[in-house]
This record gives C-alpha cells, sequence and structure tokens, in this order.
C-alpha cells in the first residue's frame, strides 16, 4: 500500500487522501494507475515538513533527488515505484554519510530482497549515487561493480494459439473474461493500461492510442483503420475483438458489473482465473501481450511496427520479437526445402 495515505470511511464508502498536503484522491483502487499518478503528484508538491536532516547524509541526497529535474521527469508510476525504494533506503541507511557508502553495503541491501524487487532497488540506490557523484560527495561509478540479480524465469509465457482458441471455446462473448482476453490480445496492453482503456482512447482515424503507464511511451492499434498489409488476414479476429468488448456503455472499455473501473490486480486475476477453469495452466494477462507481438512479428510486421503497436520506447526491446520470428521461419524453411528434396526422386521417376 502507499505510504501517506489517510483513509477516512462514509458510509460503504472509503475517501482517500494524500495525508501531507490534504489532496483528495481519486475513487478509484489504490493500485489503480490514475490513483497512483494523483498520489506521485501530490508527493512531488509535498511540503517539507519533515525533521532536517545532517548535510552530506544519504536522507539529503535523497530529498536532493526527489526535487531533481530527472527524478520529476520519470513516469507517474515510476516515480511511484522509486519513491517506495527510496524510502525504504532512508528508513535503513538515511542517517549515513553519503560519502560513507560502498558497493558491499549496497549489495548487503540488495541480498535481503528477491530478484525483482533487488533489481528495482538497485535502480533507486544508482539515482541516488548518481545525484551523489554529480555533488562531489561520492566517488565515482560506484554502482558500477553492482550487477542485476538474475531472475530464473523466462516471464511470463506467451500463449499459444491453441490456448487463446481454447480460452475462447470455454468463454463465450458476452462474459466479461471474454471481453478481457479479446482486449489484451488484441491491443497488446499491459494489464496496467488495459484497465483503463476507454472509448476515449479511439480517435476519429479508427486508431486507439494511449500513453502507457510504465513506460510513457505512445501506443498505436488498429482498431477501425485499415490493417497493414501483414495483418489482413485478422479481420474476422479484430471484428470478433470489437463485438466482445463494445457491448457496455461504460467509461471504461472492462468495467465491472457495478459500472467501475477494473482494478490491474483484478483484471490480471481475472485472465489468469479463467485460463485455469478454460484448462490452461501458466499463463497470465501479460502473456497476451506476447502473444500479440510475436503474432505481428510471425505475420512480417517489422520492429518498427511492433514498437508502434506494443508502444515499445527503444528498438532493440521490439527486435527481440523479429529475430526470434527468423529464426523460426528459417526452421520452417529448412524443413520445405528437405521436403522438396525428398520428393524429388519420385518427381524424377514419374517423368521417366
Amino acid at each position: 500500500m502507499l505510504p501517506r495515505v489517510q483513509r477516512i470511511r462514509r458510509g460503504d464508502r472509503v475517501l482517500c487522501y494524500h495525508r501531507p498536503t490534504g489532496t483528495r484522491l481519486p475513487d478509484l483502487p489504490e493500485d489503480h494507475p490514475e490513483f497512483v499518478a494523483a498520489w506521485a503528484r501530490a508527493e512531488s508538491g509535498m511540503p517539507d515538513r519533515a525533521p532536517p536532516v545532517a548535510s552530506g547524509s544519504v536522507a539529503k541526497i535523497i530529498r536532493d533527488v526527489r526535487q531533481s529535474k530527472r527524478f520529476l521527469d520519470y513516469s507517474d508510476a515510476y516515480r511511484a515505484a522509486m519513491l517506495r525504494h527510496m524510502d525504504a533506503i532512508a528508513d535503513s541507511y538515511g542517517k549515513a554519510p553519503v560519502s560513507g557508502v560502498r558497493a558491499k553495503h549496497i549489495e548487503a541491501d540488495l541480498s535481503k530482497l528477491d530478484a525483482n524487487p533487488a533489481n528495482a532497488r538497485l535502480k533507486a540506490w544508482r539515482l541516488i549515487m548518481d545525484h551523489a557523484e554529480t555533488a562531489g560527495l561520492a566517488e565515482k561509478g560506484l554502482t558500477a561493480s553492482v550487477g542485476n540479480r538474475i531472475v530464473k524465469t523466462d516471464g511470463h509465457a506467451t500463449w499459444s494459439q491453441a490456448e487463446v482458441d481454447r480460452f475462447r471455446a470455454r468463454w463465450p462473448i458476452g462474459t466479461p473474461q471474454r471481453a478481457a482476453l479479446e482486449l489484451l490480445a488484441w491491443t497488446g496492453a499491459r494489464v496496467s493500461d488495459g484497465a483503463r482503456l476507454s472509448r476515449g482512447n479511439i480517435g476519429a482515424d479508427g486508431v486507439l492510442s494511449f500513453r502507457q503507464a510504465k513506460t510513457s511511451g505512445m501506443a498505436y492499434v488498429p482498431w477501425t483503420s485499415p490493417l497493414p498489409t501483414w495483418a489482413r488476414g485478422w479481420e474476422a479476429e479484430r471484428a470478433t475483438m470489437r463485438e466482445a468488448v463494445m457491448i457496455g456503455n461504460g467509461f471504461t472499455l472492462l468495467e465491472t458489473s457495478y459500472g467501475k473501473a477494473r482494478s490491474i490486480k483484478g483484471l490480471s486475476n481475472l485472465i489468469s482465473d479463467a485460463a485455469v477453469l478454460a484448462g490452461i495452466v501458466g499463463r497470465s494477462a501479460h502473456g497476451l501481450r506476447k502473444y500479440r507481438l510475436t503474432a505481428i512479428a510471425e505475420a512480417g510486421g517489422t520492429a518498427h511496427a511492433i514498437m508502434a503497436w506494443g508502444g515499445h520506447t527503444t528498438l532493440s526491446e521490439a527486435e527481440r520479437y523479429t529475430r526470434a520470428a527468423n529464426r523460426k521461419a528459417m526452421i520452417i524453411g529448412a524443413e520445405q526445402e528437405q521436403n522438396a528434396v525428398n520428393a524429388a526422386p519420385d518427381t524424377c521417376k514419374q517423368a521417366k
């Protein structure tokens, strides 16, 4: 849960405020991107009423980082994540002089965490120590020797076409499970974005566009606009998606039966629970993003097409999908070529 949030019950409602500033926060789940964004804005404008801290201390550098242009230029969601880690660092090491921080101290802090949160904590440490280095208070390149933790997983598994078909067979159009799958599978949106997509994201040109909560990168998805040449065979799938999604008249496309936007966790659980009931094990909502981006690559879409559809901020991220598709095409091509070779003698015999 986010720190410094005051919760006041009013009947069956819970009103949330940012405690230091008194800012009223949106009536949304606390993990909703818009709630986190409002909280982050309140945090960045919070007056410094905390007790004074020693000059040159880790706590002082953290306060300086929070007001720096580099930090304020980050997306709301990323700032919120970094604030949580910097608060934890301040609690444990705030009184220590930043000049005394060594790589072994950072390693010790990371050792308390699992791989993914440890890598996020390391990013927070790098922000702190980079700022201290610029101010001449820390040795140069101190965090360079601290490596990222190895995450022993391939991440969220990509859904296969057979699994998507199985899900569709179990959950017909008209169910929220089907609407959620169709929207995420077509747009390739992360759940943090899929939960807040609305009709307002669909432009007059027939393109659904949205700024991603995680990276602030723009994603552009053909909604009713003409499909690219390599995606012409997807028209029926797109029509089915629109039929499944555009049923209600709510603000968000995947709102609950109570007319409220789904939370990120709620949407994620909706997909994973429905998948299990359809006999599909080990598949998540994020795997549907990989399903779409893989499909674009295998259909012949370029890395730039994947970058536009998926909202990637760097070309290298998108190129992972095209490289995998190219390798697969090479194997398929080799098999076809071998079949042609094997068939050649029979053809010759027939010619004789």
